[in-house]
């Protein structure tokens, strides 16, 4: 398999639950495109893989509770700005604890950090 092989197939099965048809397939690639640059950017910061996997695991959750409670049209950065959202489906869904509450906004605002610097 070649490589852009390999990655085509990470992400599709990264946004697998992120899509129902067409339109929204284009829109979770495009934000997963995004995320995936998002991860480039925390291995560049020289963070530990562990903290890295929560990361891209929070993210890969981001992206499913806003394809779950949103519509767009199109993705642009600024739908991952601002503070932390979903919380409450993460505790109801994912899991209660503070530790990993913290841990999913911990995420989203370095997230938003980073999308941030992308439009500016």
């Amino acid at each position: 398999m070649t490589a852009k092989a390999k990655f085509e197939e990470d992400l599709e099965d990264y946004i697998e639950d992120w899509h129902w048809d067409k339109k929204s397939h284009k829109f979770a690639r495009n934000m997963a495109l995004f995320m995936f640059g998002f991860f480039e950017y925390l291995r560049r910061q020289k963070l530990s893989e562990s903290t890295r996997r929560k990361h891209e695991s929070n993210c890969q959750l981001i992206g499913k509770f806003i394809a779950d409670y949103e519509y767009y049209d199109e993705f642009r950065p600024e739908i991952l700005t601002g503070e932390p959202e979903y919380v409450n489906a993460f505790r109801r869904k994912v899991w209660d604890s503070k530790y990993m509450v913290e841990s999913y906004k911990t995420t989203w605002r370095k997230l938003a950090k980073y999308s941030k610097s992308q439009f500016q």
